[in-house]
Order: structure tokens, then sequence, then C-alpha cells
């Protein structure tokens, strides 16, 4: 019943679009992963600790999963979404968050993702609930 629910709210309009621009958001946040793993992106990746390894195969698979799934309205992508940050941003970067942190900046920048990811998964929420 739930996920008939979360059928109806994906294909309403606005829900449907928002939807389809957070899957292109995921898919930025994968290009960022990859840069990472490639070197791109300033640090080479095996100079990075492994947790930070570790995290960018991770959140490049759930980025990719999940926008693919947004993006085709499957209504478990918002419990994988909705889940997904959870435990892979707010979870790591709330209880582990010295692991993240290597140069003071860096502290600024997870302030910035969590505030980020609060903004999008409230607007989302919002939009789910009132189905529009």
């Amino acid at each position: 019943m739930m996920f008939d629910t979360l059928n109806t709210a994906l294909n309403s309009f606005w829900t449907a679009r928002y939807a389809k621009f957070l899957a292109l958001v995921l898919l930025y946040g994968a290009t960022v992963h990859v840069g990472n793993i490639a070197g791109l992106t300033g640090t080479p990746w095996l100079s990075t600790p492994l947790l930070w390894r570790g995290m960018d195969v991770t959140l490049l698979v759930f980025d990719l999963v999940t926008a693919i799934a947004l993006w085709r309205g499957f209504s478990w992508s918002v419990a994988l979404l909705f889940g997904g940050i959870i435990l892979l941003q707010f979870v790591p970067y709330t209880l582990w968050r010295s692991h993240f942190i290597l140069k003071p900046e860096d502290t600024q920048t997870l302030n910035g993702l969590l505030a980020t990811e609060a903004a999008i998964l409230a607007i989302f929420a919002l939009l789910l609930w009132l189905k529009k």
C-alpha cells in the first residue's frame, strides 16, 4: 500500500520533475566519485584513507543505482534515496566525523554537504506528502 502511494506521488507533475532533478544531482555525485577514484580531484586516490576510498566506491554505486531508479520512477527508489543518504552520509559524517576531516576546511565542506542533503530530503518529503 505504501508503494502504491509512492507510485501515485512519483507520477504527479512536480514530484516527478524533482525526482528527475535528484537523479541528475546523483549522477553529478557519481562523476565526482569517479574523478576521485581516477585521481582527478587533487589527491591521488591511493593516498587517501581507506575509509574514504571505501566511501567513494560505495557512494558511486549508490548514486548510480538511485539515479536510475528515480529517473525511472520506481517507488522503492524513495526508500533507497532516504535510507542511503541517512546511512551513507548523515551517519558517517556525524558519528565518525573526525575520520573525514584532514584539513580545517573539511569541516565547512562536511557541514555544507549535510545541510544540502537535509534540504534535498526535506523538499522531496514535502512534495511526496503533498503529492504535487
